[in-house]
This record gives structure tokens, sequence and C-alpha cells, in this order.
């Protein structure tokens, strides 16, 4: 029995160029388990997996960080797969063959499914010779030409009376026009140059006979040429053209005209999409005036296009931005609703990203005996990869202070956790105290992370045992983290921060530095610790001025009364 497999070209990230798929479930990743393995480092561990159902075979992407693409579209559901299909993931690409589908070899033409399955845009190179070709001039000039004067403005008026805001709409309703300007043509498209996959890809197609269920060939070949060269072409009758041979694929589409045009973008600099115009039985020609004409209604089009896109791009920014508020709320539901009431002692804290979402963390978690946690860490990175870690570290340090004993015992089921292959190499430094109000002793680990700095009444503020520490999180898996510990005298503060304040710029590119911070918290040794939290934040403000803040910031403070 012949079973359906996977063909690619031998690379250095495989070692076969062909993959039976005889089980049921074939997965597909970097993992050496996986039935097909993939030595590269853009590739998940377990990325996408082929299973074997009644009705064929299916892939699906295993929520992988650079995502599955199904014939140049990325995929978010289980998909079946059809014989000739082209699967991609990241650099390597695998051809789905499946001989009961045909016994043909893997195809070059490929269905698109999306927007309409019965356009079949067919791969196979062609020598496409056009009768007529237009190299397509800025819009300015193009607009001057006397030709068609009056068909073109009510053309162009038409087709701004039916446009809508979404590409969805926009498209299909473009093509209406097409048909009704073009009346010999049969069939109308649209491809768009896909930003991902770097290649055109059918958005919409419409047949003069709403009713016809035939499948329609067009060629790859001629619209990338008319993308690349930025020229619209024609040729009046494929038939009859003495420069085609019988053997090339573009004769066996059963096109009689065709004409095509790239959609420039408003610049001139670069290619939107291509449209294509084609006549399917003998008598209906297109001749140079509907080229042109063609070529006039492609601007129109190209504006129409890239004020639609800028509609989407903007209600996708909107969604993201109403998204990300609503994270930065849970996110700071994360962190303490208020510092903690301890008698004889004060807490301050602050916190402010950079962006929406931050990586750096923070809280005071009350232990059994009266006893207060107080952490501190900083995730490698920004944004929202490293306000997803900063959420698991949030819960990881709760859960390791009630399971553990020690804090160095604490420390290392933290690092554990983060040596995971699972956080693609991210680390956190991380400082972790625990109060003793009652004895007023401080015992605390240092993973790496910057100094706590101890302010005095009266003797000069300076870091406690600056070379106390250990690696960050998540960097050896074998590291040890030794427990210190130190007593907290009467009115003395100990100043806890990430380096978002030390690394704070201004409109010079100076730096706040450290020393910048010891002078600040020296001239305010005397005040309550709120207060004198309060001037810190102010005076790295102050400092950085109109500059935006680069890395996040965050600041606890706590002292003896």
């Amino acid at each position: 029995m012949n079973f359906p497999y996977l063909q690619t070209t031998k690379s250095e990230y495989l070692q076969a160029e062909t993959f039976s798929l005889q089980q049921e479930s074939a997965t597909i990743g970097r993992h050496p388990s996986c039935e097909i393995a993939v030595d590269h480092s853009a590739v998940s561990r377990e990325h996408a997996r082929i299973v074997k159902e009644p009705q064929g075979y299916f892939v699906e992407d295993l929520q992988s960080r650079n995502g599955t693409s199904l014939n140049g579209r990325m995929i978010d559901s289980k998909i079946r797969l059809a014989h000739g299909d082209r699967l991609r993931i990241c650099d390597v690409e695998f051809t789905f063959v499946d001989h009961s589908e045909g016994g043909l070899s893997p195809r070059k033409s490929r269905a698109l499914h999306k927007p309409d399955s019965r356009v079949i845009i067919d791969d196979a190179p062609n020598a496409f010779h056009s009768m007529t070709e237009i190299n397509v001039p800025a819009p300015q000039k193009a607009l001057l030409n006397p030709a068609n004067a009056e068909i073109k403005l009510r053309a162009l008026i038409e087709i701004g009376r039916n446009l809508g805001a979404a590409l969805e709409q926009v498209l299909p309703q473009l093509l209406e026009n097409l048909l009704k300007i073009f009346r010999q043509a049969d069939c109308a498209y649209i491809l768009l140059n896909d930003k991902q996959t770097k290649r055109l890809e059918l958005r919409a197609f419409k047949h003069r006979d709403p009713q016809n269920q035939e499948s329609f060939r067009i060629s790859r070949s001629i619209l990338e040429k008319v993308s690349a060269t930025k020229a619209a072409i024609l040729s009046d009758d494929i038939g009859q053209d003495t420069r085609f041979d019988p053997s090339e694929s573009i004769v066996s589409f059963n096109i009689h005209s065709v004409m095509a045009t790239p959609i420039l973008a408003g610049d001139h600099d670069h290619c939107l999409g291509v449209i294509q115009v084609d006549s399917r039985s003998g008598g209906k020609k297109f001749n140079y005036n509907d080229l042109d004409l063609l070529v006039s209604v492609a601007y129109q089009i190209a504006v129409s296009i890239e004020n639609a896109q800028l509609h989407e791009a903007m209600i996708q920014e909107r969604v993201l931005e109403r998204e990300l508020s609503v994270a930065h709320k849970v996110q700071r539901g994360l962190l303490p609703a208020a510092p903690p009431v301890v008698e004889g002692y004060e807490f301050f804290d602050y916190y402010q990203p950079a962006q929406h979402l931050g990586g750096d963390y923070y809280d005071f978690i009350p232990l059994p005996g009266g006893e207060i946690a107080v952490a501190l860490g900083d995730v490698s990175g920004k944004g929202i990869s490293a306000a997803l870690l900063m959420a698991k570290l949030s819960s990881e340090v709760r859960y390791g202070l009630l399971i553990e004993p020690t804090l160095r015992q604490v420390a290392q089921h933290l690092n554990a956790t983060f040596c995971e292959n699972r956080w693609e190499n991210r680390f956190i430094t991380f400082f972790l105290a625990i109060i003793n109000p009652a004895m007023h002793s401080v015992r605390f680990i240092n993973a790496g992370h910057f100094p706590p700095l101890l302010v005095d009444p009266i003797h000069e503020a300076g870091t406690i045992a600056k070379h106390i520490g250990s690696f960050p999180l998540g960097v050896l898996e074998d590291a040890d983290f030794e427990e210190y510990s130190f007593t907290l005298q009467k009115g003395q503060t100990c100043v806890l921060m990430s380096d978002g304040l030390t690394d704070a710029m201004n409109a010079n590119n100076d730096l706040f530095t450290l020393e910048g911070v010891l002078n600040t918290l020296q001239a305010n040794r005397t005040l309550p610790v709120v207060q004198m939290g309060r001037n810190l934040v102010s005076a790295v403000r102050s400092f950085a001025g109109k500059t935006p803040q680069t890395d996040d910031q965050c600041l606890v403070l706590f002292g003896r009364k």
C-alpha cells in the first residue's frame, strides 16, 4: 500500500527527502523524539502535527512561536491536506504527496481555498509574450492622457461610489465594477502581495455567470512579471498568437484574451498587487484602449486598497490597544494593592513599565509568625513576553515560599522552573528577603540582581554586601544560592530597585546612574520611608524630563521607624 508522504529538499536541517505518513499521527518539531525532527532554532520543540482521520490527513499548528503556513497562509486551526499542498515551517518547506488523489507527482499548481477554490494559480513557468505592453507611468501623467477620457471618468466615479472601508467589502465590489466596465470579460481577479509569504495571493475572484462552478487557471509567471516590471500587458488572442507554443501551460487555460496591470502604491515605488481580466470565448477581445482604461482604473483601486489597509490597520491597532489596556490592568492586579502595615515599620512601592506591560515584578507576602517576604525581580526583555514571564514568577514565588523551608531552597525551586527550555533562554534577576519585625532581622538571597541599598540617618548611604549574589534565575541549572542576613537598625531604610531607575536617560543621553540614586537618598536620609521613596521617583522623573522611558522602573523601600 502506498502511503501519503511529505517531500522536501535535503537541507542542513533534515537528513531525508521524504517522510512516510504511515502512523496515525506525526509530529514535526525540534525535539529529537518528534517523528519528523527539524534541527533549527526557530522551530519549536513540538511545532506542528499531521494526523490521519477518516476524512483524510489534517495538519495543525501546536501553538508554535513562529507559526505554520499552508500554501502561503498561516493556519490557526486543523486543516485538511490535499495532494500538492505546500507546508512551510520556518525555513523548511514540505510538499504533501498523496497518490490516491490522482497518482500524480507533487503538483506545481495549487488550489487556493480562500477566497475561491475554483481559481488555481499555476506555478509552472511559461513564456508569456504579450502583444501589447505598457510601462505604467506615474499617476499624474497617466490621468492626463485624453484617450477614452469620458469612459475613464465614468469608470472611476462608479468605482469610487461603491467602495467600502474593509478589504473584504472593497475587493468584490471592485471586480463587480470591472465586469461592468469590460463587457467582453468573463473573469476578473485581484491578487495582492502578501507581506508574510512575499508572494501574490488571490484575494478576490468574480465570474460573469454566478452559477458557473468550473475551475479557472491563471499563470503565476504572468502575474509576477507584471508585478516585477510594473508593466501592464495584453494579448488580444492567445489562440492565434504564433509566439505561444501549444504545449505551454497558458495555452491550455482556455483563455482567449487577457490583460493584466500592476496595482501600484501611491509612492509608485512598490506593487500592491495585480489585476487580471480575461475572456474565455472566441470573438471577445481586449484592445489597447481597454488596457489603457484598466491602467487608469488600477490607480483608483490602489487608493482604495491603501485606504482599506490603513483602515484595517487602524482597527487592529485599536483592538490591540484595548487588549493591552486590559492586560495592563490584569498585570497591575498581580502586584500588591497596598504596602503591608507592620508596627514599627514603613513600606513604599513604585512600578512604572516602559510599555503597556512590563517585566519587572515586586511583591509583599505575609508569612506565618508575622514575618513578611519582600520580592523584586527583573525579567530580561520588555513587553508582552516579559509580562507573561513576570506573571509566572509571581505565582512561583508564592508557591515556593509555601513548600520550601529555606530561602536557598526557594531560589533553587525558582531556578529549576526557569531553566526549562520553554522560556526561550530568558533569565530573571531576582532578590528575595524575609523580614522578622520582632527580631528586626532581614534574611535574603540575591540571584544576579542589583544589591540592596542601605540608608542610614547618620552614615553615608551605600550598598549592602555589593558582591553578594549568584547567577540570575534560568541561567545555570545547578546554580547555588547562599542566604545572607543583617539587622535593620532603628531609622535605617533598605532600598530595592530595578536598573530602570539608574538607566533613566535625559535629552543629552546621560544616565541617572547609581551615583544619582545614592546622592538623592543621602539628601533625604532623615525623611520617613514614603517621602524618601517619593523624592527619589521625583528626582528620576525630573532628570529624564520629556525623554521617553526605555526600561521598566520598579522601586521598593522598607524601613524601621
